[in-house]
């Protein structure tokens, strides 16, 4: 029996201009070769018809994850992000829109950071192709993102911010009577060998990545909303206090942009941003403040006892023991606030136990090694360094007395013991007490406490720019300064886009974190779904259904997300 191999492959050809397609395989006729058909298909939509009438009745192409990016695509073009962006750096690279760059880059960081390079990996799994239509992913490489970087002046960006903030503000009416200002460092992983960039640096890291060079970011947001209104990026081995004054000088400017009445704001700072230096800079300024003190630089206040406190009774705030009075500080009369913060008392408790058991652990370990024969320090100098090292921690000293003598002998040299006394002291009269100062002394106890405790609302926007899940900075492979710049401007864009997804889902009661709305509205997907002509002929219909999920995250899509081509959702 004679069997042949047959190697077909489909091709397309043209008759009457109507493009037809067939299964053909190559023979050699007369010693030429021809391409000899075995099966004419029809056309396209032929064709197309002959798959979606098999037995499963219609083929549904894959699906994509749509909710999260469709709700900050709406946010953004509420804002009209790409033409602000534009009108500031009107030139990018191979004649693409940077607007539009960026905010694809800051939709990366919102939904899942990647890197630049992964980038077009993760948006062929959602639904941005169709979203922004023309958009060629495959072209949108690290190399791409780079060179549209490179367009944007260090000086655009603050305009940029400027007009955006400007416009959130007046589209969701935010109040701006109290902001809250803190600053935060990011590691990087530039070299310590390359002398190109100047604010990375190595300084103290908030993250413990005393390894790595790091940059500065503070970041000023609003009561309402949480929405970052300022920023100001600087080298990482400057202290908090030192870029204060830079700082201030950025609110002022940008308050007057945004049009409000600047005696009626109050900025609201921590103790690190805090010095005689910069509390005279805002003393000058045309706003209040609420600020908290070193307890410590004012021990008079300090030694208040608690017999002294009453207790605040709020809705809002339980029950806080606090002490209001008048008092000269830094050559000026100010409206003093001491409370007692249970939470944070129990916590310097748990920190000096620990601390407590690490030095007796140890100490019982050099104690055990002096019982040995010609074993000890070899001078009493070396021994009192090292008890000075072991009682380094904060108030360790206090409560931890070690001597060394070395007149005697073997482990009878050490001696250590627990002032009970000095540590019920601490316990009862220190931990847990918080000075406040401020110039509205119009204000009731609740009011300016309310504003100080306000201050997490800025540490949980640097919180989420620490999260690896959502608005991340990290990963950042980035190694000049200008591209810092512009990828954290990308970041914060991101966490904005984000803060107006998360104004409107109160606006529905929705209690979630931004992570968990951006979770929530992820569990929504878009396909494509391809289904045949009718009885009567035609060509096949694609339709863009929403696939079946959460009732709750439905309800929120909808809301934030106006039905529109190619998505009229059936």
């Amino acid at each position: 029996m004679y069997t042949q191999n047959i190697v077909a492959s489909l091709q397309k050809h043209t008759v009457a201009g109507r493009t037809y397609w067939r299964i053909v395989e190559s023979r050699r006729i007369r010693g030429k070769p021809r391409a000899v058909p075995l099966l004419y298909l029809g056309s396209a939509d032929d064709l197309l018809n002959r798959l979606l009438n098999a037995p499963q009745g219609a083929l549904r192409i894959q699906s994509f994850q749509h909710g999260d990016v469709a709700a900050l695509k709406a946010a953004a073009d509420r804002l009209d992000v790409i033409s602000i962006i534009d009108r500031h750096v009107p030139a990018g690279a191979r004649g693409q829109s940077v607007g539009l760059t960026l905010l694809l880059a800051a939709l990366n960081r919102a939904v899942r950071p990647r890197s630049k390079r992964g980038w077009s990996d993760w948006a062929r799994l959602t639904s941005l192709p169709r979203l922004f239509p023309g958009l060629k992913v495959e072209q949108l490489t690290s190399q791409f993102f780079w060179d549209q970087m490179d367009c944007v002046p260090v000086s655009a960006l603050r305009a940029i911010e400027d007009e955006l903030t400007k416009v959130v503000v007046k589209q969701l009416k935010v109040k701006l009577d109290t902001l809250f200002y803190d600053a935060t460092n990011f590691f990087t992983y530039i070299a310590s060998t390359n002398g190109t960039p100047q604010l990375a640096q190595r300084g103290h890291s908030k993250q413990k990545r005393t390894d790595l060079r790091l940059f500065s970011l503070a970041l000023l947001v609003s009561r309402e909303g949480h929405i970052p209104l300022c920023s100001t990026v600087y080298e990482g081995n400057r202290v908090d206090a030192k870029s204060f004054p830079d700082s201030l000088t950025r609110i002022r400017e940008h308050l007057q942009t945004l049009a409000v009445d600047v005696e009626d704001v109050t900025l609201v700072y921590d103790k690190g941003n805090l010095s005689k230096a910069n509390q005279h800079l805002v003393d000058q300024a045309p706003f209040g403040y609420v600020a908290s003190v070193v307890p410590t630089q004012h021990p008079a206040l300090l030694q208040i006892p608690r017999a002294d406190y009453r207790p605040l009774c709020s809705a809002r705030l339980g029950e806080v023991p606090v002490v209001r009075l008048e008092r000269e500080i830094w050559g000026k009369r100010r409206t003093v606030l001491l409370f007692i913060s249970e939470p944070l008392r129990h916590g310097q408790i748990r920190g000096l136990l620990q601390h407590l058991n690490k030095a007796l652990r140890a100490l019982e370990r050099w104690k055990a090694q002096l019982a040995k024969p010609r074993s000890g320090p070899r001078t009493p100098e070396i021994a009192k360094r090292h008890i000075h090292t072991l009682l380094s921690a904060q108030h360790l000293s206090t409560v931890l007395h070690v001597d060394y003598d070395p007149t005697r002998a073997g482990a009878d040299r050490l001696h250590y013991e627990i002032d009970a006394a000095a540590r019920a002291q601490l316990e009862q009269d220190v931990y847990g007490k918080r000075i406040l100062i401020t110039d509205r002394c119009e204000w009731s106890d609740e009011q300016i406490l309310l504003a100080y405790r306000g201050q997490s609302e800025v540490e949980e926007a640097f919180r989420q720019l620490k999260d690896d899940e959502h608005m991340a900075v990290r990963p950042q492979y980035h190694w000049t300064d200008q591209k810092i710049y512009v990828h954290t401007f990308c970041c914060l864009l991101a966490l904005l886009l984000g803060r107006v997804v998360e104004f409107h889902a109160r606006q529905l009661h929705y209690t979630q974190g931004l992570s968990g709305l951006l979770e929530l509205l992820g569990t929504v997907r878009v396909a494509m779904v391809l289904r045949p002509a009718g009885k009567h002929g035609g060509r096949p219909r694609c339709e863009w259904a929403l696939e079946q999920t959460e009732p709750e995250a439905m309800r929120l899509f909808r809301h934030l997300v106006p039905a529109q081509p190619p998505f009229v959702y059936t």
